[in-house]
């Protein structure tokens, strides 16, 4: 088997790995590199957007973060190309590639998978396992072809609201592993706090205070999303989102629900949670497709008024351009926080670290935390010694020293672009 790293081995974002097995090609992720343009963004792989003697015969989605599927926006892709993804992560994806007017459309040629469910693609088995991570719905893979077998973390964690997924995939009987393609995106920080440390801390903090509270969040991180609702109801306040963060929220409980999960993340039936009446707010109003569930967000929507009356009792999750809106339509700041990583990329969506600079720069409490989002290199470890694969190939990430440092010989440090044979 042949691994070919094509983008994601020296830096982070924009993962892109392919596989062959004889004239078997699937390439696992398909993201848009921090800031690219969409010509930045298109890779030259042949198969990918024209017949091919070899075609690519799929392409599979690790989670819902554009550095890991942005590409697929950029441009067409051969309408043969089969896309593998969770009914979730298309439903995320679809919902926000639709809130820019000129919003780009998903392919068409989309097949599902469901965690535990091997399924077949060419000459590869592949067998989607859940991980902890910021999005709705995040997994690793086992491939297997030739006699070998492949690990792909996408991105993972374990002292999250899931850690119980990590523990599970560390128990799993995945057999003897020739190659482990690891994020290291934090692999520079050995330990860190878990999540539900972190989240209580900021919960004894506010217990006194008498002002709003901004948290820096991406409208896909379920999970903080989630550890805010539970902060804002232990507190007394309200969790205050917009609609497109809402209407996701809202989508990815429903569509758990139908596969039998309950997942405990605030919803519309959340007494405490309301929604603000901003352009994005407007924006999924305009999308006819949501019509139903826009008309249950009504009794939930303030408009300024409220908001500006009530905020030294609001928690207000802000993401990319959000100081668009709280700088015309709030701009008092007075005893207000901002909360935010200090460890984070904050690569979830374009134009994040803009707003980051733009809270930072204001005269308000700035409260740094560590970032949770990512595996620290101890479950990196964790897990190349569970799993015990020959080969350890770590990418998305700017810290490959520390593979080298750790395993040796093990550790294949590869270019963008360079192939590695699995003998």
């Amino acid at each position: 088997m042949k691994i070919i790293v094509h983008r994601g081995a020296e830096e982070i974002g924009g993962n892109c790995i392919e596989l062959v097995s004889g004239t078997s090609r699937i390439l696992l992720d398909y993201g848009a590199p921090l800031g690219a343009s969409p010509e930045e963004t298109v890779l030259n792989i042949p198969g990918l957007y024209e017949k091919s003697a070899d075609p690519v015969l799929g392409i599979i989605i690790s989670h819902t973060h554009h550095t890991h599927y942005g590409a697929l926006l950029a441009r067409p892709i051969e309408p043969g190309v089969k896309v593998y993804m969770t009914e979730i992560m298309e439903d995320v994806i679809r919902i926000t590639a639709k809130m820019p007017r000129d919003g780009k459309k998903l392919p068409a040629n989309i097949h599902y998978f469901r965690k535990g469910h091997k399924f077949i693609v060419g000459r590869f088995v592949i067998t989607p396992y859940l991980m902890d991570h910021t999005a709705a719905e995040s997994f690793a893979f086992l491939i297997e072809a030739d006699g070998k077998r492949i690990i792909y973390t996408g991105d993972f964690r374990e002292h999250g609201n899931k850690a119980a997924a990590f523990k599970q995939f560390l128990a799993a009987k995945t057999g003897p592993v020739d190659a482990l393609i690891t994020e290291g995106v934090q692999a520079d920080i050995e330990k860190g706090p878990a999540e539900q440390d972190v989240m209580a801390e900021i919960e004894s903090k506010l217990k006194d205070r008498r002002g709003a509270l901004y948290v820096m969040c991406a409208g896909q991180d379920i999970g903080l999303l989630a550890s805010m609702a539970m902060i804002a109801k232990n507190t007394r306040r309200f969790l205050v989102v917009d609609g497109y963060t809402a209407l996701l929220l809202e989508r990815v409980k429903a569509l758990a629900q139908k596969q039998g999960v309950d997942l405990k993340i605030p919803s519309l039936e959340t007494k405490f949670l309301c929604i603000i009446r901003n352009l994005a707010t407007q924006r999924i109003y305009q999308l006819s497709e949501y019509n139903e569930t826009f008309v249950r967000m009504r009794p939930k929507m303030y408009g300024w008024d409220w908001v500006r009356d009530n905020l030294p009792r609001l928690i207000i999750p802000v993401r990319a351009n959000s100081q668009l809106w709280v700088k015309e339509q709030i701009d008092d700041l007075r005893g207000a926080a901002f909360l935010y990583s200090d460890w984070e990329t904050y690569t979830e969506e374009a134009g994040m670290m803009e707003t980051l600079k733009w809270f930072k720069a204001r005269p308000l409490e700035v409260v740094p935390t560590p970032s949770t989002g990512h595996a620290y290199f101890s479950a990196i470890r964790k897990l190349a010694e569970n799993k015990k694969p020959r080969y350890i190939i770590p990418i998305n990430t700017e810290h490959q020293e520390k593979f080298t440092a750790t395993f040796g010989k093990r550790a294949k440090v590869l270019k963008n672009g360079e192939e590695f044979t699995l003998d």
